[in-house]
């Protein structure tokens, strides 16, 4: 057990050497992405406010151009009106001239004919005395028919005057009646004028309320789109920075690894125990070999599986050492399974088991696709050693 501590905390402390950049490197690259993420989240969701916002408008410019197009139309009917009461006037005051004009003739045919009755009565005075004490011209002229010496043709005439005269005065008061009920349909269009004009200011308020928010939400979505820029701009560098700390992470390793090389014994390999050669299981049922052990400088062998999020399994029987989740490897699982033996398995998503548990050859221990950068349908196999107290990773291939 001591044996069994002492390797932990020797991989422990390997995995954490160079592991501290990267994963300060890996942290700063997913906030950024996040950030970047909620940003163009935050425009998406301003260009449909802004798409909502333009479809108001649209509907209240709508609104707008009927109402101007009903005041319009009102103030036609309006300045109609005002034409049609302005001639009824001019009408109203003929007909009242010509009522004066009329009335003045009768005024003076009754002067005339009132000398004619004097002229009588002094003739025969007391035959005419009913006429003089006439009151009016109806009763005048019903007592005048009475006398013989009055013309006919001065009682027609009279007469025709007096339908004239109330011919006259009736059509003047249809007039009026008229000009009257022009004047309030006038009114009305000057009351429903009015409304549509306050209808129209606040059409007019809302149409200018919307546009301040569109140009409100358009300086936004700039605003997040260089934001999310400059995020991309950042996780460029990021990443950038990330492949380099990798690329002196790992010519530290091989400085590392070539010194220890230089100082053991020349031409003496790494011993891997014979007792656990061809004990390992395939960790992915089905899966096969794209990248082996040491091509590319690689310290691992990229199994890919038959489709997408497959299922992981334990090599062998062991113990979780310890679970981590990097931003662009996602998890990783170390298991022990000897006092010199380790199996790390990147790429996963959230694990099925925790540091501590115990796990059995072939047990599924996650399922693949947990990397930002790593195919869903590939893993990361190491095999780790602790040989005479440096820990070595060794090719996998050689414990099937």
């Amino acid at each position: 057990m001591k044996r069994f501590v002492a390797v932990a905390l020797a991989f422990a402390l390997a995995l954490a050497l160079g592991q501290g950049s990267l994963e300060e490197l890996n942290q700063a690259l997913e906030r950024a992405s996040q950030l970047r993420q909620q940003r163009v989240e935050a425009a998406r969701a301003a260009e449909e406010r802004l798409k909502r916002l333009g479809v108001e408008v649209q509907r209240q410019r709508r609104e707008l151009e009927t109402v101007a197009r009903d005041i319009t139309r009102l103030e036609h009917e309006k300045r109609d009106l005002e034409t049609s009461i302005e001639g009824l006037k001019e009408q109203i005051v003929q007909a009242e001239e010509e009522i004066a004009r009329i009335e003045s003739k009768l005024g003076r045919l009754k002067g005339r004919m009132t000398r004619l009755v004097e002229k009588l009565y002094r003739e025969r005075a007391g035959r005419y005395l009913p006429l003089l004490r006439a009151q009016s011209l109806a009763e005048l002229l019903m007592r005048a028919s009475w006398v013989q010496y009055l013309g006919a043709s001065d009682v027609r005439l009279v007469e025709t005057l007096t339908a004239l005269v109330r011919e006259l005065r009736a059509a003047r008061e249809r007039l009026v009646n008229l000009a009257r009920e022009l004047t309030q349909k006038k009114q009305a269009r000057e009351e429903r004028i009015a409304a549509l004009e306050a209808k129209r200011k606040r059409y007019q308020a809302v149409l200018r309320e919307l546009k301040k928010k569109q140009a409100a939400e358009e300086v936004r979505i700039v605003e997040l789109n260089k934001a999310a820029e400059e995020l991309e701009r950042q996780m460029q560098a990021l990443a950038a920075q990330l492949e380099a700390e990798k690329r002196r992470l790992e010519e530290e390793r091989r400085r590392r690894e070539a010194a220890a090389r230089a100082s053991g014994r020349p031409g003496t390999p790494v011993a891997i125990p014979r007792e656990l050669v061809g004990d390992l299981l395939f960790p992915i049922p089905g899966g096969r070999i794209v990248t082996p052990f040491g091509q590319a400088d690689n310290t691992w062998q990229v199994i890919r599986a038959d489709q997408n999020y497959a299922p992981v399994r334990a090599a062998a029987d062991g113990q979780v050492f310890a679970t981590a989740f990097y931003a662009n490897y996602g998890w990783n699982v170390l298991i022990l399974h000897a006092d010199n033996l380790l199996t790390r398995y990147t790429n996963l998503q959230e694990p099925l088991v925790r540091g501590g548990d115990r796990v059995v050859q072939g047990q599924i221990i996650g399922y693949l696709g947990g990397s930002a950068i790593i195919p869903p349908n590939e893993m990361w196999f190491s095999v780790i050693l602790s040989q005479k107290g440096r820990l070595v990773s060794v090719d996998p291939a050689k414990y099937y």
